[in-house]
C-alpha cells in the first residue's frame, strides 16, 4: 500500500498542472491532490499548506485536505478556486461534494447548496443573479460553455415573484446569457404557457400593461388595449414582434373612433371606424393609406410611400417615392433625406458636426421644387465634475416655404443652447426662433441622491411664467415598496398657468403611475387644458 503511494505521488511529480509545483502530489479518481505537508494516519492522508485538487475544468484550493483513501473521498472547510471557468467559494467539501458553494463568472453570481464533483459538475439548490433576472432552479450541471437546469423559475422582480418564467428543462449560455426550454409566463396568479420560448438573462423584459385609459380635454377618453402581445414559439420574452391593438379613442366628443390593428415586426394593418374611417397597411418600406372622409385638407385620402434606408458609415440615406392625393394637392413626390454625424474628440473637448438636408422633387405636375438645409453643432467641454455644453441646431427652407404636402414638410427653427454643471448642481439657457416666435428658458437644477431633484425655470415666449419642479430621488431596487412623485407648477403675475403631477406607486416588481397636467395659459400654440393617463411598467 505504502509503495503504491509513492508511485503515485512520484507519477504526479510529472504532471504539468499547478499542483505538480506543490512537494507533495497524488493522482485520485477526482484529480491530482497535493500539498506543502503531507502525513499519513492509517487509510487517512492529511495535505497542508495550499492544499489543492486539480481536473480539467476544476482547481480547488484549502488549507488542509483530508482524502480517505478507502473510500476515495475528501474533506475540507474554506475551499477556494475555479471550476468550468466559475470562480468558486465553498464553505466545505465533503465526500464528493461542495457544501454552500458560491460562485461568480463576469457579472453572474450564484449559489449552490451542494455541488457535485461530477463531469460535467452539478449542482442542488441553485439561486443565481444576473443583470436582468433572480434565478432558482431545482438542480442544473454546468459546463465552461452551458448550463443545464431543471425545475427552473426566473423573475425580473427586485422583491417577490408577481412576473415570473418558468421551465421544466432550461438551456443556459453562459457567454451570451441566453435561456432557451418550453416556458410559462406568470402574471400574478395567473400561468399563459408560452411554448417554446426565450430570455436573456443580461437583458431586463420590457413589459408594459397594454390596457389605456387615458383624457384630455380637447380630445376625450381613450380606451383600450395597445400593442398586446401574441407570443410565437421561440421569441424572446418581452420582445415580442406580434402585436395587436383595440383602441376607443375621442370618447365623450364628436370625435369617437375604433382603431383595430395588428403588426408583426416592420409589417402590419390597421382599420379605423367611426371618425375618419380609413385603413392603413405597411409591410418593410412599403405603406399604403386611404382615407374616405379626410378630416382637414392635408390629411391624404389616398396615399402610397416607399422609404428604403441606406447607411454608409455616418452617413444616413432615406430616399422615398410617394404618391398622395389630399384636398389641395395631387401628385407624385420623389425624395430624399439624408444625415450625417461627425464626432471629435480632443481631451476633455468633444465636438459633434450633424448636418442634414431634405430634396423633394415633383414631377409631372406644376408644384416647385422644396428643400430644406438644417443641422446641428455640439461642443462639450468636461473635466472632472465640471461640464460645459454649448448646442445649435437650425433648419432654412431656401425654395419654396410650404411644399405641397405636409409629408416632407420641415419648418425652419433655430434653437441655442448654453448649459453649466458643477457636481450636484446645473444652469441651462435655450433661445428657440429669435426671429420669430421668440422663446426664452432659464432653468436652474439640484440633484441630491437624498433628497431628490429640485427645479426653477424662468420662460418667456406669448406670456412669461416661473416654472418649479421637483421629484423624489427614484427608490433602490433593494427597497421592495416605494411611493414616488413629482409635482410641478408654473405660474405669472395673474395666477397659475400650469399644474402637474406624476405619482407612482413601487411594489416588489411594477411601478404603477398616474399622471395629471392641466395647462392654464400656454406658450404660443401650445394646446391648454386636462390630460390624465395611468401606465403600468416593470420596476
Amino acid at each position: 500500500m505504502r509503495r503504491s503511494m509513492v508511485l503515485a505521488m512520484l507519477l504526479g511529480l510529472a504532471l504539468a498542472a499547478p499542483c505538480k509545483e506543490r512537494p507533495y502530489t497524488l493522482e485520485t479518481e477526482e484529480g491530482l491532490l497535493g500539498g506543502r505537508e503531507m502525513t499519513y494516519d492509517g487509510e487517512v492522508l492529511l495535505f497542508e499548506g495550499e492544499a489543492c485538487l486539480e481536473r480539467q475544468g476544476l482547481y480547488l484550493e484549502a488549507p488542509v485536505i483530508r482524502y480517505l483513501e478507502g473510500e476515495g473521498t475528501f474533506q475540507a472547510e474554506g475551499v477556494k478556486g475555479e471550476a468550468e471557468g466559475w470562480r468558486l467559494e465553498a464553505q466545505a467539501l465533503s465526500g464528493k461534494d461542495l457544501l454552500g458553494v458560491r460562485l461568480a463568472r463576469g457579472r453572474l453570481r450564484a449559489e449552490a447548496q451542494r455541488l457535485r464533483l461530477e463531469s460535467p459538475l452539478k449542482g442542488e439548490g441553485i439561486l443565481l443573479e444576473t443583470p436582468a433576472y433572480r434565478v432558482r432552479a431545482q438542480e442544473g450541471s454546468f459546463t465552461r460553455e452551458e448550463a443545464w437546469l431543471k425545475g427552473f423559475l426566473a423573475t425580473p422582480c427586485p422583491c417577490g415573484e408577481d412576473v415570473r418564467l418558468s421551465m421544466e428543462e432550461a438551456l443556459f449560455s453562459v457567454a451570451t446569457g441566453e435561456l432557451k426550454g418550453e416556458a410559462s409566463l406568470g402574471l400574478w396568479g395567473l400561468e399563459i404557457p408560452l411554448g417554446e420560448a426565450k430570455a436573456n438573462a443580461n437583458r431586463r423584459p420590457d413589459l408594459r400593461s397594454p390596457l389605456v385609459l387615458a383624457g384630455t380635454d380637447t380630445g376625450g377618453w381613450s380606451v383600450g388595449l395597445q400593442d398586446f402581445p401574441l407570443p410565437k414559439p421561440g421569441e424572446e420574452i418581452g420582445r415580442w414582434e406580434r402585436r395587436l391593438s383595440l383602441l376607443a379613442t375621442g370618447l365623450g366628443t364628436p370625435q369617437e373612433a375604433l382603431r383595430l390593428g395588428l403588426r408583426e415586426g416592420s409589417r402590419g394593418a390597421e382599420v379605423r371606424f367611426g371618425y375618419t374611417p380609413g385603413v392603413q397597411a405597411y409591410w418593410d418600406d412599403l405603406f399604403f393609406a386611404a382615407t374616405p372622409t379626410p378630416p382637414e385638407a392635408d390629411t391624404p385620402r389616398l396615399e402610397v410611400r416607399y422609404t428604403p434606408s441606406l447607411r454608409l458609415d455616418n452617413l444616413a440615406l432615406n430616399p422615398f417615392l410617394r404618391y398622395a392625393e389630399t384636398g389641395r394637392s395631387q401628385g407624385t413626390t420623389v425624395g430624399l433625406e439624408a444625415g450625417y454625424r461627425e464626432t471629435f474628440r480632443q481631451g476633455p473637448f468633444r465636438f459633434t458636426l450633424a448636418p442634414s438636408l431634405l430634396l423633394a422633387l415633383y414631377p409631372f405636375t406644376p408644384y416647385a421644387p422644396y428643400l430644406a438645409l438644417g443641422g446641428s453643432l455640439e461642443t462639450l467641454y468636461q473635466e472632472g465634475e465640471l461640464s460645459l455644453k454649448l448646442t445649435y441646431a437650425g433648419r432654412m427652407e431656401p425654395l419654396n416655404p410650404t411644399p405641397p404636402f405636409t409629408y416632407e414638410n420641415r419648418d425652419e427653427f433655430q434653437r441655442l443652447g448654453l448649459g453649466v454643471q458643477y457636481g450636484a448642481w446645473a444652469l441651462r439657457y435655450t433661445l428657440e426662433n429669435p426671429l420669430g416666435q421668440r422663446l426664452d428658458r432659464l432653468e436652474g437644477e439640484f440633484q441630491d441622491p437624498g433628497l431628490g431633484t429640485f427645479r426653477l425655470g424662468y420662460v418667456r415666449g406669448s406670456l412669461e411664467e416661473v416654472r418649479l419642479g421637483y421629484a423624489m430621488p427614484l427608490p433602490q431596487r433593494t427597497c421592495c415598496q416605494a411611493l414616488w412623485l413629482a409635482p410641478d407648477l408654473g405660474l405669472n403675475r395673474e395666477g397659475f398657468t400650469r399644474l402637474g403631477l406624476t405619482l407612482r406607486y413601487y411594489d416588489g416588481c411594477f411601478a404603477y403611475e398616474a399622471r395629471w397636467q392641466n395647462v392654464l395659459r400656454g406658450q404660443y400654440g401650445e394646446g391648454t387644458g386636462q390630460s390624465f393617463s395611468l401606465g403600468l411598467s416593470l420596476r
